[in-house]
């Protein structure tokens, strides 16, 4: 009898629990500075690769710039491709940096790239401590810039799609939340040359800062996000026993992306 009493006082205390932890999520936190490039140790942290490496000829560099309040990640593509190179295609340079630890963004609804371009339309790259962790399962988003003007750059994490050895993988379905963003272990930008792009040409983006942020939600879209949250992106295993709960999806004026 006094068993029976103490279970039930024990899930009552961890249902409790559950309850306070879901009112408590927090919605709309403060933007958060994710990058800055504003020293060299915040560029050397960044690595540069392109085509090269396997028989390509295009080339790119990462670099303070000479106000030391910026970095350039800059360079040359070519489609062109040694004779004796395996590669399928070229055309492409890219940076990226791997975190010591898993970056935890799982209360934010977007990334703001503060970047000067060239009218170029480039790839962000996000891959995250799942499946096997290798470096070809990478979600991606296409981040667009007008030449010569700086810009915030907002990339919303459900606009983020899932690739392998960079092709769309139209079978994985995320969640009306998005991409999972509470285990990041590496984030980039890749210059990839289309097929109207001339052979050869050269690029340049300038980016002074990465921060992520969240819309200010109401009604069906905060309650939505509050399950996503709570549900999906928890950092406590041992709750695991508790039920997972659908709402209902967003849909109209509770989508808080801004209209297309």
């Amino acid at each position: 009898m006094a068993s029976s009493a103490s279970a039930g006082t024990g899930l009552l205390r961890r249902a409790w629990r559950a309850v306070d932890k879901f009112l408590s999520v927090d919605l709309t936190p403060d933007s958060k500075l994710v990058y800055s490039f504003q020293s060299q140790r915040d560029v050397s942290l960044w690595h540069v690769f392109s085509d090269s490496t396997f028989g390509g000829l295009s080339k790119a560099t990462f670099e303070l710039s000479e106000s030391q309040k910026t970095a350039v990640f800059s360079g040359t593509y070519s489609k062109e491709v040694l004779e004796d190179s395996k590669l399928i295609r070229s055309g492409y340079c890219g940076m990226n940096q791997v975190r010591r630890r898993a970056l935890n963004l799982r209360k934010y609804d977007f990334l703001d790239f503060r970047v000067r371009g060239d009218g170029h339309t480039y790839l962000a790259n996000i891959r995250l401590d799942q499946l096997t962790g290798g470096d070809e399962e990478v979600w991606q988003a296409t981040l667009r810039t007008s030449p010569g003007t700086w810009q915030d750059v907002r990339l919303d994490f459900r606009d983020f799609v899932f690739t392998f050895r960079g092709r769309l993988v139209t079978h994985h379905a995320p969640s009306s939340a998005g991409m999972p963003r509470h285990n990041i272990i590496a984030v980039g930008l890749t210059m990839a040359a289309t097929e109207d792009m001339p052979p050869t040409g050269e690029f340049r983006l300038e980016l002074e800062s990465v921060r992520a942020g969240a819309y200010s939600l109401s009604g069906a879209a905060a309650a939505r996000k509050a399950f996503a949250g709570y549900h999906q992106f928890r950092d406590d295993p041992a709750e695991e026993y508790m039920p997972r709960v659908a709402p209902p999806p967003i849909s109209g004026p509770d989508d808080p992306r801004p209209p297309a």
